[in-house]
């Protein structure tokens, strides 16, 4: 079809999510590894125009709040300075043993307050 599929804006969401915690000073393996998952359980895509294959693209991720026991992402893809994807995640933080909500962690919610001064 020459379009990028739908499903794709998914994927670069997921990329953005974690370019972000790793600018922060996280790895998901690691948080993973230490019991933490992050599930998403709400998604939405504005699709405003097409992008094509072989097209560059540029995301910009950005955290909408304070993390509690969710977490929420807002997304925009560019071509070239041109709009064409708005997104928005939200996931929860769940223990890995036992699949039950909890907080984010405190060393997340310090970084990302130490990141804003």
């Amino acid at each position: 079809m020459s379009y990028v599929h739908h499903s794709n804006y998914l994927k670069y969401y997921e990329i953005g999510r974690l370019g972000w915690l790793k600018n922060l000073g996280f790895s998901y393996r690691k948080l993973e590894e230490e019991d933490f998952i992050l599930p998403v359980i709400r998604a939405n895509t504005i699709f405003r125009k097409p992008a094509f294959f072989e097209d560059e693209l540029i995301l910009e991720t950005s955290l909408l709040k304070l993390p509690s026991y969710f977490i929420e992402f807002e997304y925009k893809i560019f071509k070239k300075t041109e709009l064409i994807n708005e997104g928005y995640t939200k996931l929860v933080f769940l223990n890995k043993k036992n699949n039950k909500p909890i907080r984010c962690p405190k060393k997340i919610i310090f970084a990302i307050t130490k990141s804003d001064k």
